[in-house]
């Protein structure tokens, strides 16, 4: 279980490297300026959430109570 969830957050923490460092600045910002910016980062942070809450269902799920 535990290796799960350090797959997943570096999944979402390489996931934010690649969309921060190269995907927002050289496509997304040049084509829809400060809008683009910030749709961009509210579906990041979106998908960071649907990822981790992922993980507390599945616990759940499980009937695993730590």
């Amino acid at each position: 279980m535990k290796k799960k969830i350090i797959f997943r957050i570096i999944g979402i923490g390489i996931f934010h490297m690649v969309l921060y460092l190269y995907i927002v600045p050289f496509l997304v910002y040049p084509k829809f300026g400060d809008s683009g910016f910030k749709f961009a980062v509210l579906v990041a942070i979106i998908i960071s959430i649907a990822v981790v809450g992922t993980m507390f269902f599945e616990r759940r799920i499980k009937g695993d109570k730590k």
